[in-house]
């Protein structure tokens, strides 16, 4: 496991690599520290689960570059395109029903959700920015923490969550001040379901309803 700074100027070369070649990597988000791989690749996304000993039927949230690569891959309504407009990039979860066509490839062992539905973020992070640039795919990311614990907040929680694991990479984005994880928001058919509170009041979400 190699801990690198995200200031350095081969964090995003050596991130890109390690996920390319089917390999789990850790950054700062806007909220706290995520384990990530590519979710296009079925063996990768099943090493994610692992490394999390995660419920393989709880779904994994992705993180796209946009809001353009996310009208790609999901069905948005009225409802749903105005809190992505107002709340994106941003400490937003947004799940919606993935489209059946398109050329986007996302693993099948990533979504059990029978209706079709996955969540997505867009995050605020300029490390994050340049990465999904530089990678151009799709990532599958989750909370760095084993299922039930807190979320990592810094490089050395992530590095004791995971010793003598599989976890190939971790960029150091510094200590995260703030503890709080996104918040959760399920959009189907205009009504809104809130799935999680965290940094969003669901006073502000709740202000798109029809």
């Amino acid at each position: 496991m190699k801990i690198i700074s995200e200031n350095n100027q081969e964090a995003v070369e050596l991130a890109v690599k390690a996920l390319s070649e089917g390999k789990a990597i850790s950054f700062a988000t806007d909220t706290v520290y995520g384990v990530a791989v590519d979710a296009s690749n079925q063996k990768a996304v099943e090493l994610l689960y692992t490394l999390k000993k995660r419920d393989a039927k709880k779904p994994i949230a992705i993180f796209l570059q946009d809001i353009a690569s996310a009208h790609e891959v999901f069905y948005f309504d009225e409802v749903s395109q105005n809190i992505a407009s107002n709340f994106l990039p941003g400490k937003l979860t947004l799940v919606l029903k993935q489209r059946l066509e398109g050329n986007t490839k996302i693993a099948p062992n990533l979504n059990f959700d029978a209706q079709n539905f996955l969540g997505f973020r867009i995050v605020e992070c300029e490390f994050i920015k340049k990465l999904m640039k530089k990678f151009g795919g799709i990532l599958a990311v989750t909370s760095a923490n084993l299922a039930g614990e807190e979320p990592a907040t810094d490089a050395i929680e992530v590095k004791k969550y995971f010793a003598n694991s599989d976890l190939d990479l971790i960029i150091d984005g510094g200590k995260l001040m703030s503890e709080n994880v996104s918040t959760v928001v399920r959009v189907a058919d205009r009504k809104i379901e809130i799935l999680r509170q965290g940094a969003i009041p669901e006073s502000l979400i709740n202000q798109y309803k029809i």
